[in-house]
Formats: structure tokens, C-alpha cells, sequence
């Protein structure tokens, strides 16, 4: 499968990057992008664990980082899919799920979508399932 679909244009994760760290610097007084976007992704997820589907494909390279840092359920990964959707670094990777996740997905699909065309020319739908955190949704849901 070609990986063409919700990709952004070059050079946009930088441009968002400086745009995010100087309102985080503004906002809340620091430019930790990473250590403060964990500390609300984690508090997501927790609360309900299948909003990792808001991330759409951004979401292995995401997983990637709360996993270096400590924070993710679980360490499965699809390690095509995360090369392809991620930027040059944390921080831009950050940017970009953030904006697909605020700009795309919560405008576009019904909470808890997970199927996704990456591929135009295909059509082929590429279903975002990760046992890790679904297994934790479960967990979740029974303790209501």
C-alpha cells in the first residue's frame, strides 16, 4: 500500500511547530512541547483509552514517543505506517497527530472511527487496531 492520503505539506510541521511552542510559551510559561502534549495525551487516554483512533496513522509515531517515555500501554507498533506519518522529530510528530487529530479526524468521522483510507489510488481501507490500547478500553469499560 502507498501512503499518500493525510499526509501534510513540507515544510508545514515546522511552520505549525513554532506557531504551537510560542503560544505553549505565551499560554502556560513554557516550551516543553513534549513533556507537556505526553501529560495531556496520557490523560486522554487513560480516561478513554480508544481516543487513540483520534491520531488516525499519526498515531504509531505517537505511541512511539509516550512508549520512549514511559507512558504508553503496551509496545505494539506499525513500524510502516509510523515512518510514513511522523515529522523530523518529536516535537513536529506531535504537531502533526495533534493537527489531524483537531483539523481532520474530530471534523471528519464519528468519534471512535478507526478505518482509514491511506491510499487513493486503492481505495483499500487501512484499519487502525492497536491490542494494546484496545485491551485497556475493555479493562475500562467493565469497571463501569
Amino acid at each position: 500500500m502507498a501512503y499518500s492520503e493525510y499526509l501534510f505539506k513540507e515544510g508545514y510541521a515546522a511552520e505549525r511547530l513554532a506557531e504551537v511552542k510560542a503560544s505553549l510559551k505565551k499560554n502556560q510559561g513554557t516550551d516543553d512541547l513534549t513533556g507537556y502534549a505526553i501529560r495531556i495525551f496520557r490523560n486522554l487516554l487513560r480516561e478513554d483509552p480508544k481516543r487513540y483512533r483520534d491520531f488516525g496513522p499519526y498515531w504509531w509515531a505517537l505511541k512511539k514517543i509516550l512508549i520512549a517515555r514511559g507512558v504508553a500501554a503496551g509496545s505494539t507498533v506499525d513500524e510502516d505506517v509510523a515512518a510514513v506519518y511522523c515529522g523530523a522529530n518529536d516535537e513536529e510528530t506531535i504537531v502533526l497527530a495533534d493537527d489531524f487529530r483537531n483539523r481532520i479526524y474530530l471534523e471528519n468521522f464519528f468519534v471512535y472511527s478507526n478505518r482509514f483510507i491511506l491510499d487513493a489510488d486503492s481505495g483499500e481501507e487501512y484499519v487502525l487496531y492497536d491490542p494494546d490500547y484496545e485491551r485497556r478500553a475493555k479493562a475500562v469499560e467493565e469497571l463501569i
